[in-house]
């Protein structure tokens, strides 16, 4: 039986590609236990063009992200909310979808990011419409690669879905051929490399850009 994984960092509302996978995959394998990076994407992203955060409480470096907490669970919330309104209160989803996330995001209340940002995820996962159950699976001692095919013998996963962007350290990928783990490199082509955001507030079929692949559109 073949069973399709994706692997990623709890990100903040990331761009569209992360969707992309998670629409792909059988299960969306989410990696609470990578070190936190202050200048990653677990706490900012890019909206309209310029940096949006949730405050963080500053913490050293070797912290992992599952340690990470929010400056305040109800203050952090809503600087993020208040952001998205000042960007893109004129978009033309902006009143209905908008709206429903500002709602969602001031309802979230945790002291951590990564909760605080898998709670986003699976809302913009329903929203649009997408049924791939996200997991949150065990620590694996190992770095990059190898961390990675530990996790995915651990789900059984006959194929790793990643996104082109892990070419980098990935290189021949030889321990996934030795594990018996295809890998498949996404062929999303995002319409903007900006959050989740500007795709739900600015098309009227938001699943049908996460959806796009190269020599599509």
């Amino acid at each position: 039986m073949s069973l399709t994984v994706a692997v990623h960092q709890p990100d903040l509302l990331p761009y569209s590609g992360v969707f992309y996978k998670l629409a792909k995959a059988d299960l969306f394998d989410l990696r609470i236990y990578h070190q936190f990076l202050y200048t990653g994407y677990q706490r900012r992203v890019r909206m309209r063009d310029k940096w949006a955060n949730v405050p963080t409480i500053k913490c050293p470096v070797d912290t992992s992200i599952r340690e990470v907490k929010l400056v305040d669970p109800v203050a952090s919330p809503q600087a993020l909310a208040a952001t998205i309104v000042g960007r893109y209160s004129g978009a033309p989803y902006f009143r209905t979808r908008g709206r429903e996330l500002i709602d969602k995001i001031n309802s979230i209340h945790t002291e951590y990011l990564w909760q605080f940002n898998l709670e986003l995820l699976i809302y913009v996962r329903d929203l649009l419409g997408i049924r791939t159950p996200i997991c949150v699976g065990p620590d694996s001692s190992g770095h990059k690669s190898t961390g990675i095919v530990d996790v995915l013998q651990v789900y059984g996963a006959t194929t790793y879905l990643s996104g082109t962007g892990a070419k980098v350290y990935m290189g021949d990928c030889a321990e996934y051929t030795a594990a018996g783990i295809d890998v498949v490199w996404s062929p999303h082509k995002a319409v903007t490399g900006d959050s989740i955001v500007e795709v739900l507030l600015h098309y009227r079929d938001p699943l049908k850009i996460v959806l796009l692949a190269e020599g599509e559109g």
